[in-house]
């Protein structure tokens, strides 16, 4: 909100009164405070250039109907954006590479041998992306796998920490009925992350902003 303020509607007014005041007035989304430690993972996770490295992890839903479902996504570690999602009843290593293969035909237009080779993707120690059929499927596509470490969830934060901000925007203070409604709120959150949201390690642009940004000086450089 502070950045909107700022960067879109020209108020200048200090950052530590936007949250007090969205706080006294209850404007803040709901969450939960989460004791962590203080020591270092020591990993870097921001590239310095997009498809360097993606991450990928899966979380839960709750619906009337259809009980818990899954939500797969990849995101981008450059610029934080969604690249590929998969809303499914089961959680296994199959709805796993769907949500990767989204990604990889989003950015690279194809699904073919090596479409993306030389990147790096990013993901826990969950059975799904350990198993043999995730792993084979990642590396036909030319991407190596890359760990985050055990019990250290920030060494996975990039998409961690997009998964919060899904579930602040959309799905805490909703009750969904079934597993379309989920898909569907899903689908308009990416479009609007993508194209509107504004991060602050983009310099307050939205992840499709900042790629526009880059591409356009890479290749002013190139000519």
């Amino acid at each position: 909100m502070w950045a909107r303020l700022r960067a879109r509607d020209g108020i200048r007014v200090s950052r530590e009164r936007v949250p007090r005041l969205m706080r006294e007035h209850a404007l803040l989304s709901p969450h939960r405070a989460r004791q962590r430690r203080e020591t270092a993972h020591g990993r870097h996770i921001v590239t310095v250039a997009p498809n360097t490295m993606w991450a990928t992890d899966a979380t839960r839903i709750t619906t009337v109907q259809d009980g818990k479902v899954w939500l797969f996504g990849v995101a981008e570690h450059w610029d934080a954006e969604l690249l590929g999602w998969h809303v499914a009843k089961s959680g296994t290593r199959f709805e796993a590479i769907q949500a990767a293969g989204m990604a990889v035909r989003q950015r690279f237009g194809h699904l073919s041998a090596g479409a993306a080779r030389g990147l790096a993707l990013r993901h826990d120690h969950g059975s799904d992306f350990m198993s043999d059929d995730f792993q084979k499927r990642v590396r036909f596509w030319g991407m190596a796998p890359s760990h985050a470490s055990v019990g250290e969830p920030e060494t996975n934060g990039v998409i961690e920490r997009l998964f919060r901000t899904l579930k602040e925007q959309v799905v805490h203070g909703r009750i969904f009925q079934t597993i379309d409604e989920v898909r569907d709120a899903v689908r308009a959150f990416v479009v609007r992350h993508n194209a509107e949201w504004l991060i602050e390690k983009n310099g307050h642009r939205s992840p499709l902003d900042a790629r526009a940004a880059w591409l356009g000086q890479t290749f002013r450089r190139a000519a």
